[in-house]
């Protein structure tokens, strides 16, 4: 039963036990807001009420039973129901709207047969409505040419008239394991209705036909309905011996046979039995320079560990794998190295690398940070991108998953041999134009990387393979049969997975996974991972508006107090915008981070389904409101502080998020900035970064300091891109002390003098920044033509639980001057002399306005400031004076 539903029940009963004056003093509590939820779940919800009367905080638990009562609690005795407790029901139904209890589900499993019988009736409904056209061959098998509505073609072979099998050339036919397809079908039933024709057509079978029965897992089989002629039968009998087919293990030795068979007009070899033998000897010789080539690391320029290389050495000497790795663990890295080794072993000239939107230039800059490789993304017109694939200048080249669609034959003209996949789970269902497009990208070797549990989603599992290597799993209908429970009353919808164990030994071949908890030792103490997102058009018409508004601010020679008053508010507002709509105007909740933080938290890090403790700040409680509601929905138990919690309470609050596993999540305002310790958690996510560095290392201090349980800390800082928070993730706006003094609370000057002699480094920086705002909305993509995802049911929804490429993360190791994030060998992104520069005339500026609010000098002259230039950390020293 839902939660509003639970709660609007007791309510009612509520209004018959309880007499009027208990229900008015218990809406008056909660209208005074005196009662806080401070942890959370599906069953659960801990409160705490403060007694303005008597000073006090009485803490209640309302406990949900299996029959939907709702029982309230103080400590773990029953306390009944009274003016405190009803007051904490009111709380809880102002903040619970959609969590629903679990509900048992009935599912539908599929045998084999009825399974073939599902999608061969499926397919003949298709081939009645279908509106093809035939154009007939003088013999009844075949080949007869098949066009369907699009103007599509297709060649058609009818082998077996009993059974109603034939070949095609389509994809479809080549990978269902059913021996027909709905143009085989519609061919049939027009012979059928055509008696005229049928008479008229000739009926001798005419080739001995080689080909990979669908009925036999594609093996490599002959077939012919008469009697052998005497020749072609002896060559036969050389390699099949009694047999119709040839076991796969077996293949390589028909290499003989290929080349006496094509000697025969009387046989025909289909295509498949070709590419079937060939692939059997790569695989042979890719096993055999894995035993003999030891891969050189040094070609990568970073210090790998041990993990990553173990990944490379994966993917090298596959045709096909994937890299799925926990998220953080360095997957683009593993990529790129794959990459460089493989240019160096097989003479690879051409990388395409396929991403989300937002990742492009993230891609670009590891690969030149850890490689000597050029690297292009690709952009311009339809005709410049096509000659941009033909550069060869480049090793690698970077484009996002939209393009595929538009660009396909380009791609292949170029001629590609390494396709890289990166986030494979965003390019949506097995359905998609996108999917399909990626399908039909020729290259040599192929390699996705996603973070991704298949324990949760086994449909993205086989969306990937189906992109990499379509034979692997065969057919969807075989798949779903072996490992998907179905809704009895929606056709389409799985409710669940089973045989995993079996899954995941078929997957070993080509999937590689490591959690972060089996290689946690190789890791640095503190690893930061920014994760880019894209803002969504309301976000970025608010945040435009904004910057327009700044601009005609800074742009004034002086400032008074209101200006800097209205610029802290519209730089605030930037702020808030880019975590959600909603922080604006309430109304709307457009929030890309949000999509991003279920991503993560579902799908790459699975929290619902390992013993967790994260961390999530976020300045604002109403971003709180918004990220509490998806924890709720999904069933993960969250505590709650912010600046209303009493002071006396927030230690029986961490209590409870470190002694109780259904707590995974513990979401925190500045408030629990300081003075709070959390060391139980071995992950912190900031929603937004705060202005000052100084709060953002102040968050990472409640968990990474002495006591650490994991004494391993991953940082997650969400930054959307295009915005100001991407100023402040590169420092511009933050690394001078200048920005306090001059937007901070306790800045106390009448004007500033912002005369284009005197302007801030701060001011400037800022100008650059709206200018560049105004010119370049953050959605722009040059060359990029709009198009529309065909519309297709979902079997399954992926891991962001939308058919969408925009949530984006990322996997870069910021590095730190406090800490080491491991030795990639990078330098600190901010020159020493310019940051010298401009901590200078920060320190110029700060005492100018001392001088003004105290008459008084503040020392400068004996200030000096260095610049380490392996860390970037700056040390600064001057003198102020007592008195």
């Amino acid at each position: 039963m839902e939660i509003h539903k639970i709660i609007f029940q007791q309510k009612l009963k509520l209004a018959n036990l309880l007499n009027k004056q208990e229900l008015a003093l218990g809406e008056i509590i909660f209208n005074n807001g005196q009662c806080q939820v401070l942890s959370q779940s599906a069953s659960r919800y801990e409160l705490i009420v403060s007694q303005e009367s008597k000073n006090k905080v009485d803490e209640i638990t309302l406990d949900i039973e299996e029959s939907g009562i709702i029982v309230p609690k103080i400590g773990n005795n029953g306390a009944g129901w009274d003016k405190s407790s009803y007051a904490c029901l009111l709380q809880v139904e102002s903040e619970m709207h959609l969590l629903d209890a679990k509900e048992r589900l009935e599912h539908k499993k599929y045998t084999r047969e009825g399974m073939i019988k599902r999608v061969l009736k499926e397919r003949q409904q298709k081939a009645e409505k279908a509106a093809y056209r035939i154009q007939w061959a003088d013999n009844i098998y075949g080949d007869h040419l098949l066009t369907n509505e699009k103007g599509i073609g297709y060649k058609i072979f009818l082998r077996d008239f009993e059974s109603e099998t034939g070949y095609s050339n389509s994809m479809d036919s080549r990978l269902n394991k059913l021996g027909t397809s709905k143009h085989i079908m519609f061919a049939f039933d027009a012979l059928k209705e055509n008696k005229e024709l049928f008479d008229k057509l000739d009926k001798t079978f005419p080739f001995i036909e080689i080909y990979c029965d669908p009925l036999n897992h594609y093996k490599i089989s002959w077939y012919y309905p008469g009697k052998l002629p005497v020749e072609e039968h002896l060559l036969i009998s050389r390699y099949f011996k009694k047999n119709s087919f040839i076991e796969d293990d077996k293949i390589t030795g028909l290499l003989n046979f290929m080349d006496e068979a094509a000697q025969s007009p009387r046989i025909c070899i289909r295509p498949e039995v070709s590419e079937k033998i060939e692939a059997a000897f790569e695989k042979k010789a890719l096993e055999d320079l894995q035993e003999t080539i030891a891969p050189d690391f040094s070609k990568i320029k970073a210090d790998l560990y041990d993990y990553q290389k173990e990944g490379i050495r994966f993917a090298l000497f596959r045709k096909t794998a994937i890299i799925a790795d926990e998220m953080g663990l360095g997957k683009t890295i593993q990529a790129i190295g794959t990459a460089i080794l493989k240019k160096e072993i097989f003479g690879f000239t051409k990388t395409l690398v396929v991403c989300p939107a937002s990742l492009k230039e993230q891609w670009k800059k590891e690969v030149e940070k850890f490689s000597d490789e050029k690297a292009l993304v690709v952009s311009g017109t339809p005709d410049e991108r096509e000659q941009q694939y033909k550069d060869g200048r480049y090793f690698f080249f970077i484009i996002n998953y939209e393009t595929v669609l538009r660009d396909q034959v380009a791609i292949n003209n170029a001629g590609i041999d390494f396709l890289v996949l990166d986030e494979a789970q965003r390019a949506k269902n097995y359905e998609t134009q996108t999917a399909s497009s990626l399908k039909r990208i020729e290259a040599k070797h192929k390699l996705a990387i996603t973070g991704t549990p298949i324990e949760n989603k086994l449909i993205d599992i086989f969306s990937i393979m189906g992109i990499l290597d379509p034979e692997f799993f065969g057919p969807l209908w075989e798949f779903s049969y072996q490992h998907c429970l179905f809704d009895p009353d929606k056709h389409n919808k799985i409710n669940g997975y089973y045989n995993l164990q079996k899954l995941n030994k078929r997957l070993e071949e080509v999937l590689i996974r490591r959690e972060k908890r089996k290689v946690i030792d190789q890791l640095p103490n503190l690893r930061q991972i920014n994760v880019p997102v894209e803002l969504s058009p309301l976000q970025a018409d608010y945040h435009a508006s904004y910057a327009k508004g700044l601009a005609q601010i800074i742009r004034k020679k002086f400032l008074t107090p209101y200006d800097l008053k209205r610029m802290q508010l519209l730089l605030t507002n930037m702020r808030m915008v880019c975590d959600s709509s909603y922080l604006i105007d309430e109304k709307t909740n457009e929030s890309p981070k949000l999509e991003e933080l279920r991503h993560i938290l579902l799908g790459e890090l699975d929290v619902p389904n390992k013993n967790m403790k994260i961390i999530i700040f976020s300045e604002w409680v109403k971003v709180h409101k918004l990220i509490g509601k998806l924890l709720r929905d999904n069933n993960i138990g969250f505590v709650e502080l912010n600046g209303s919690i009493p002071v006396p309470s927030r230690g029986e609050l961490i209590r409870k998020f470190e002694s109780n596993p259904q707590y995974k999540v513990f979401l925190s305002t500045e408030a629990g900035g300081s003075g709070l310790n959390l060391q139980i958690a071995d992950t912190l996510i900031n929603f937004e970064l705060p202005w000052n560095p100084a709060k953002k290392n102040q968050r990472i201090g409640r968990i990474d300091r002495i006591g650490q349980k994991s004494n391993k800390l991953t940082v997650f800082n969400f930054i959307s891109r295009n915005s100001i928070e991407q100023q402040i993730a590169s420092g511009l706006l933050v690394k001078q002390s200048l920005f306090d003094g001059v937007l901070g609370s306790d800045a106390r000057t009448n004007f500033v003098d912002f005369s284009t002699k005197g302007r801030s480094q701060f001011i400037q920086q800022l100008e650059e920044f709206v200018s560049e705002t105004e010119r370049k909305r953050p959605d722009e993509d040059l060359g990029a033509e709009l198009f529309q995802e065909e519309s297709i049911p979902e079997t399954e929804k992926l891991a962001a639980n939308e058919i969408d490429f925009s949530g984006d993360d990322t996997e870069q190791q910021e590095e730190l001057p406090e800490v080491s994030a491991g030795n990639n060998g990078s330098t600190y992104s901010i020159q020493s002399k310019e940051l010298e520069t401009v901590m200078n005339s920060g320190m110029q500026f700060l005492s100018g306005l001392f001088k003004m609010a105290t008459g008084k000098e503040m020392g400068m002259e004996n200030q000096t400031i260095q610049v380490n230039k392996e860390t970037g950390e700056v040390t600064m020293k001057f003198k102020l004076p007592i008195s």
